[in-house]
């Protein structure tokens, strides 16, 4: 008897202990979202509509076939660059379209910060007071995909790190200015990335590219660059890059998609970026 009131004490004593955990837990959300009650900020099956946890689910679905285009993208670059160019050329076709009907037909623009991963959360909370819609129409997906890869022609005096700067700025939709790309190019942090990514395309060990490719654009949307841009080119131009990679849906996929897309131009320009890439 003392022996079954023992671990009946003990299972209580655990319960509780979860219960305490639990309402811990949701007073420690409602503490970084002050003015809300905290009930509303405990997502359940129930409180999270139902189109939403779709959408989540199917953009993690895609979020993998974007992972498994990049990953085939970098075995394919050291032997076969141009496999890999029309890998993309046909996968991303695929996947943007995919891509911007959940988020244009399935779910509702309410819901699409749910949609978001936490680690992307920063860059999107920093569009917000320019109004930018965080995912593109089916019309945007569609233009971007007439675009071609663009034809990067060294200037005199570049060196790996203006070329790769250079493919980063047209996949931004962004001018090569003298002075903005000048102020760039002497932010350590960003010269640093850079750096490291040219070794790495060099040595064509393209899946350390893809790495320091990310260190590369988590610095151009730091909010330094971002204010460099706006005060070197104006708002409109803010706005180009942000859209640049709204339609390659990085609030929602990360960078992958958006580093295929600069990887597929490292490999498209292998040739005329021979004399500094090489």
């Amino acid at each position: 008897m003392v022996g079954r009131r023992a671990q009946a004490g003990t299972a209580a004593g655990i319960m509780a202990r979860r219960e305490m955990l639990r309402l811990a837990g949701g007073l420690a959300v409602a503490a970084f979202l002050p003015g809300a009650p905290a009930a509303a900020q405990t997502y359940s099956a129930t409180s999270i509509s139902q189109a939403a946890q779709r959408a989540r689910r199917d953009v993690g679905l895609l979020g993998l076939r974007a992972d498994n285009l990049l990953r085939h993208m970098v075995a394919d670059g050291p032997a076969h660059p141009a496999v890999a160019v029309r890998r993309f050329r046909g996968e991303q076709a695929r996947l943007a379209r995919d891509l911007a009907t959940i988020f244009n037909k399935n779910v509702s623009e309410d819901d699409w910060l749910l949609i978001v991963p936490t680690r992307e959360l920063d860059f999107v909370l920093a569009m917000q007071p320019l109004g930018i819609r965080l995912a593109p129409s089916a019309d945007m997906v569609e233009a971007m995909l007439k675009r071609r890869l663009p034809q990067i022609d060294p200037m005199a005096g570049d060196e790996a790190e203006d070329v790769l700067l250079t493919i980063v700025f047209d996949a931004l939709g962004l001018d090569r200015r003298v002075a903005l790309f000048e102020q760039m190019r002497n932010d350590p942090v960003l010269v640093g990335a850079l750096k490291d990514a040219a070794a790495a395309v060099k040595a064509t060990r393209y899946g350390l590219a893809v790495s320091e490719l990310e260190r590369v654009m988590r610095a151009m949307v730091a909010p330094d660059s971002i204010k460099a841009v706006q005060e070197n080119l104006g708002k409109d131009a803010v706005l180009r890059l942000y859209n640049a990679l709204i339609v390659r849906f990085v609030p929602f996929l990360g960078w992958t998609y958006f580093n295929a897309l600069l990887l597929a131009t490292i490999y498209f320009n292998r040739d005329t970026t021979a004399t500094v890439l090489r």
